[in-house]
């Protein structure tokens, strides 16, 4: 009887360690981007994975960094190992032991936060350009891996009868000879088990990364940008294979331990299990691998007609950009790469990074930890960069497709004299809602503040776009500096609070298209987006007003490529790149060249182009003064705490 429960509580354990691994496996192999319904079988995710530039890379980077973690994690560590070992004072062991676990115990937070900051101080001290990067991220995964390898060798170490090494002097050998003659075959399993953890620390690791990688990209890093959006369904095909690969690493190591023990009959029967079972997954790994790469097809620059001049005079260099996320032509779904593209054409490297706010992308760059050549901020961002020296003027005499931008997009309130920004992509916030779940009428902001949808009401998580709504409520300037109207809009979003399900950025994407939640405000162009995955929802622009937006394309202050950024701004605006990223992102272009052409899909699409009125009742963000700034932003943090 008891036997028969440790079964049945093992087979619960396994069934909630890998139910999600079978899941995620599964709907790898799905016909649609569905999560919840299957409806038919497709390697079409593992092609898309191919076509992915920034999985793919973020993959190499991964392996990258994994790799050596566990080459030098595994060095220095089987080295401390042994010197720990030979320490004759036991206080002092145990001293040394207790620093070496500290990395284990500490709350990854803690570790990377502190490693971020030592590195943002050494960086100043040095004088670097940037003090984050794939040097400090290798330093920081072989801080934490560090203690594992030591901890996996050291018990090896006392399992050595301790005169064989004396012996081995005695007959004339050296004590290096010694070490690698007796000592290291005999800790060779416990270095092996310390790599293959170090490898696995490194590979999964987000928290630490997160803090200390600058614009080196992870899958992890990549994967948690996805998550505020939704995880593509090609990450299922990315992660599926890692798990895949992973298995068949762990299978061979049991055969090959096996091998090297006195094994039992059945221990050899097992082993020839493990042979099939590894047989079995590389077979369909190679079935696999060769189906996707027949259908594998690069998206080049052969057919496209571009009217710049790009050459190669900066190939081997790298161009930093610093984009929103999912907001250029990937190569998925049939799109173009644009940054593979202008890579084969130029032989320059793009490191592309994402952010997920204007904010996010101010304090970034305003630390000093990293640079980028390129960025893409919204309109009241580049005001507030130029006034604080943060931007270079572009050299427009070298941008010879600027002439695609619409005169509606040039000499705005941000940049009056078009010196410091090239327009990327416009767009209005609206009103999004769930024909099957509202019932009324949806014409305005008012209908957030209905109590019959309550608990289905989403708000935005940042303080401008949510006091704006509040103050087209209320008939204001949203641009006001009368701290009394900022009062009074604040009361207007208590009074909302107990209404809404939750505060939420690009989080909107799963909840609306799961029909989660019955109305959300968000941007045009994403609303495009979340309908072709749920039908039913619909979109409408307030009549109490709106916010438009314009997102340009800037060059910081700090850029280290700037002949290659000009060439690449230039390159965004040829008619056939400014169209793919339309196509793919889903705003409204302030390329005419785009706006004009018969192979726009979008065309008049009254949601992304809507009726002159409708503009003329819309309101740009400005930059507001650093009191009201202040101010309304510690009115936010009452509401959210009330």
């Amino acid at each position: 009887m008891k036997n028969k429960f440790y079964k049945i509580y093992l087979a619960i354990i396994f069934v909630i360690i890998y139910l999600p691994l079978a899941v995620m496996f599964f709907f790898s192999f799905n016909e649609s981007n569905s999560t919840s319904k299957f409806t038919g079988f497709s390697l079409k995710w593992y092609v898309e994975m191919l076509n992915d530039a920034a999985a793919m890379e973020a993959l190499k980077n991964t392996l990258i960094l994994a790799v050596l973690t566990a080459v030098i994690a595994t060095i220095l560590g089987t080295a401390a190992a042994v010197g720990i070992y030979g320490m004759k004072n036991k206080w002092f062991k145990t001293g040394v032991l207790t620093v070496t676990n500290i990395p284990m115990m500490n709350p990854d937070i803690v570790t990377g936060v502190s490693l971020m900051l030592l590195f943002a101080f050494v960086g100043r001290v040095i004088g670097a350009v940037e003090s984050l990067n794939f040097v400090t991220l290798l330093i920081a995964h072989v801080t934490f891996s560090l203690p594992y390898v030591v901890l996996n060798v050291l018990p090896k170490l006392t399992q050595i009868n301790k005169h064989l090494p004396e012996a081995a002097q005695d007959l004339g050998s050296t004590p290096i000879q010694a070490f690698f003659n007796v000592i290291l075959p005999s800790i060779v399993p416990g270095i092996v088990s310390g790599a293959i953890m170090a490898f696995t620390l490194s590979l999964d690791d987000f928290v630490i990364s997160h803090y200390t990688s600058g614009s080196y990209t992870t899958l992890p890093l990549l994967i948690y940008s996805m998550t505020k959006k939704r995880v593509t369904p090609e990450m299922y095909a990315v992660c599926s294979c890692i798990f895949l690969t992973v298995l068949i690493l762990l299978i061979v190591m049991n055969i090959s331990q096996a091998k090297q023990d006195n094994v039992t009959e059945k221990s050899r029967k097992l082993g020839k299990t493990y042979k099939i079972i590894a047989g079995i997954v590389a077979a369909a790994l190679v079935v696999g691998a060769v189906s996707i790469f027949a259908a594998y097809n690069r998206n080049n620059s052969s057919h496209l007609v571009l009217e710049g001049e790009y050459n190669r005079s900066l190939e081997g260099t790298t161009l930093k950009v610093y984009n929103w996320g999912e907001y250029i032509s990937d190569g998925t779904d049939g799109s173009i790469d644009v940054n593979g593209i202008f890579e084969d054409l130029t032989g320059i490297k793009i490191e592309y990074s994402t952010f997920d706010g204007n904010e996010t992308l101010h304090s970034t760059l305003s630390s000093g930890a990293t640079y980028y050549d390129i960025i893409i901020p919204s309109d009241y961002m580049i005001d507030r960069l130029r006034s604080e020296n943060m931007l270079r003027e572009l050299d427009f005499s070298v941008l010879t497709n600027y002439k695609y931008i619409d005169e509606n997009y040039k000499n705005l309130f941000f940049d009056p004299d078009n010196m410091y920004s090239v327009p990327y992509n416009v767009g209005m916030v609206g009103l999004i809602y769930n024909s099957k779940m509202v019932e009324d009428e949806v014409k305005g902001w008012s209908i957030m503040w209905d109590e019959k949808y309550s608990g289905d009401i989403l708000m935005f998580n940042n303080p401008r776009d949510s006091f704006a709504i509040a103050q087209f409520m209320l008939g204001q300037d949203i641009n006001n500096t009368d701290l009394e109207k900022w009062d009074a809009a604040a009361e207007l979003l208590k009074k909302q609070k107990p209404l809404i399900q939750n505060y939420v950025m690009d989080e909107v994407f799963n909840k609306m298209e799961n029909n989660n939640a019955a109305i959300a405000p968000y941007y045009a162009g994403d609303f495009l987006s979340m309908s072709t995955v749920n039908p039913d929802l619909k979109f409408v622009y307030p009549e109490e007003g709106t916010n438009i937006f314009c997102d340009s394309i800037c060059v910081p202050s700090n850029a280290q490529n700037y002949d290659a950024a000009m060439m690449y701004i230039n390159f965004l605006m040829e008619p056939q790149i400014a169209l793919a990223n339309a196509e793919k992102i889903r705003y409204a272009s302030p390329n005419i060249a785009v706006v004009e052409s018969e192979d726009y899909t979008l065309k008049g699409n009254e949601v992304l182009y809507p009726d002159e009125s409708v503009i003329q009742n819309a309101q740009w963000f400005h930059n507001i003064d650093d009191k009201v700034l202040a101010y309304y932003e510690a009115l936010w943090v009452e509401i959210k705490n009330s």
